[in-house]
């Protein structure tokens, strides 16, 4: 029944997901492709060459490989040990352990760069304090290329982490224990049968976390910027915060450049996956097949505090930063404060605009992409549409690509009226909310499809055989029975949307601003308390959706939440 030609009254619904999916995920590109060819052949021509072949071009996009490469050799060294222990031994606390790894990457970036300079100050007193006063004149050490490796590779280890975990979980047992029978030794079953077969898994994790890196823009805005090491993505705020519409091909030649080093990392994952890798049957590995003995506890208890050391550390720093009494003024159980707290709270009409504007986005783009994504879940997993199927990479486009080259393409799109109905979205919140509808529509799909399939196909087709309209078997059997996955699913789109910043950095105006750009615009303003009070609201908010998210984790299909042992 599956097979056949959907009703009449699926068929305007079907229109109307085509319809979403070329606006929001297929036009920004291919409008950006155009632009591109428009600027290098047209009278900006001249321009376009002189910023592509600028020195700072050239040294924002050596920059950019640097961080890029180092963060994700960094992120695949610390996400692929951390995914061996967890899931080859019997590693405790486990459900701490890949929760407080996995909270890393779902914090807001620039709250994450923010936390760490502020972890700084204090190290630095306590030690001119103890007598080393030759560090009176050492500056911030994270506020550096060094530093944003550092912490581009914490916080993306995380991507690395999943893709290798969720490989290894699929080992075949038997493959391991065959080669035990073999005779061979641990470490020699890790070298030359565990590692070749998760090959693909940390291939894709390392692409991922490259592509990351060299599109993050919170945190080499936080720490490049005052040391003036300017990537692709800082270089190109500048240039649009400076000259606005009229820097817009510059922005344009930029952003190219970032998409041409994020397309160069996922090419090379492709040719290396195709010169060689291993498949097997996907039986999950229900038991961890190795323990080190006795290593095993002191590894556990290691790892346990080095991670909650690097979660916790610089939030306490951002904690403590928010309730100081003033600057120079030494805190002190007698002297805390929420002054900070009261003034972006109730005194700065700018932080009560930026949560207005982030909740009202972050909720407005989770309700529409549950709706769209129900059914274009229903056609491609019931209905198997062949053509909806075949666009589902153009789905995952506006969130591979790094942000800043989907800010500018909306830009383009959006800068002129719409023609024929002369709205311009331009300058206003909608520009946002539609970035945040092509981003994160995968995001949203992702777990819907997992639903879906683990619903049993049997009642649908029952109830379509018996006359049961499209809108009470969606009422009826898939509401109830995916609303789990739909719920996980928008929490998630939450979560990532709520503090935004690589896109709306680039397209926030006067009276459009997010917590993202609040926390950016409060610490390049000099009020890094106040930033810091946003900063921990954030993070508030973000545990407050974990939790709830969690809440739906029994009913949920294995993998949806990504921070769930």
């Amino acid at each position: 029944m599956s097979g056949s030609r959907a009703p009449a009254q699926e068929r305007w619904l079907l229109w109307l997901a085509l319809a979403f999916l070329v606006v929001f995920s297929l036009l920004p590109a291919v409008y950006l492709v155009l632009q591109l060819g428009l600027a290098l052949l047209g009278p900006t021509r001249q321009a376009v060459l002189a910023t592509l072949m600028s020195p700072d071009a050239w040294r924002a996009s050596q920059h950019t490989l640097e961080v890029g490469l180092g963060g994700a050799t960094l992120a695949l060294i610390y996400g692929l040990v951390f995914a061996l222990f967890v899931s080859l031994t019997p590693a405790r606390p486990r459900q701490w352990l890949v929760f407080a790894f996995v909270v890393q990457a779902l914090l807001p970036p620039q709250v994450v760069a923010l936390a760490w300079t502020q972890l700084w100050l204090p190290l630095k007193n306590t030690l001119i304090a103890q007598g080393w006063d030759s560090w009176q004149a050492i500056s911030n050490p994270l506020q550096s290329r060094e530093g944003i490796i550092l912490l581009l590779g914490i916080h993306y280890a995380p991507l690395v982490f999943l893709t290798v975990r969720a490989g290894l979980l699929n080992l075949s047992p038997e493959v391991i224990e065959a080669a035990r029978v073999c005779g061979a030794s641990p470490l020699s079953i890790l070298r030359r049968v565990i590692l070749p077969l998760v090959l693909p898994a940390l291939v894709a994790g390392g692409a991922l976390a490259f592509v990351s890196c060299i599109g993050n823009f919170g945190i080499p805005a936080f720490l490049g910027i005052p040391a003036d090491y300017l990537v692709l993505p800082t270089l190109i705020y500048r240039e649009l915060s400076g000259f606005g519409s009229a820097a817009i091909p510059s922005a344009l030649v930029l952003s190219a450049l970032v998409a041409l080093l994020a397309a160069l990392g996922m090419g090379v994952q492709r040719v290396f996956l195709r010169c060689g890798s291993s498949e097997v049957i996907a039986t999950r590995l229900k038991m961890p097949p190795f323990h080190l003995g006795r290593w095993q506890t002191p590894v556990a208890v290691g790892l346990t505090l080095w991670v909650s050391l690097l979660l916790l550390a610089p939030l306490l720093a951002l904690l403590a930063k928010s309730v100081s009494p003033g600057l120079g003024i030494a805190l002190t159980w007698a002297n805390l404060s929420l002054e900070h707290y009261s003034y972006v709270l109730l005194h700065n009409d700018a932080t009560l605009r930026a949560f207005v504007n982030s909740v009202s986005l972050s909720v407005g783009s989770a309700l529409v992409l549950a709706v769209v994504s129900l059914f274009l879940a229903y056609q491609m997993a019931y209905r198997r549409n062949v053509l909806l199927r075949r666009l589902m990479p153009w789905v995952e486009v506006p969130y591979v690509i790094p942000g800043v080259v989907l800010a500018i393409a909306m830009i383009l799109l959006y800068l002129k009226p719409l023609p024929l109905l002369g709205w311009s979205f331009y300058n206003t919140l909608w520009i946002i909310f539609f970035a945040y509808l092509a981003r994160f529509l995968t995001i949203q799909l992702r777990p819907v499809l997992s639903g879906f399939a683990q619903m049993p196909r049997e009642m649908l087709e029952a109830a379509e055989v018996f006359g049961g309209s499209f809108v009470s078997r969606m009422w009826h059997i898939v509401v109830p029975l995916i609303l789990p996955s739909v719920t996980a699913g928008a929490l998630l789109v939450m979560l990532l949307s709520l503090n935004e910043l690589t896109v709306s950095a680039l397209l926030w105006a006067t009276g459009t601003e997010t917590l993202g750009v609040l926390v950016f615009g409060l610490e390049q303003g000099g009020e890094s308390a106040a930033a810091s009070a946003v900063g921990i609201l954030s993070i508030v908010i973000t545990l407050l959706c974990m939790l709830l998210a969690s809440r739906l984790g029994r009913r949920l299909p294995e993998g949806v939440l990504p921070w769930r042992a």
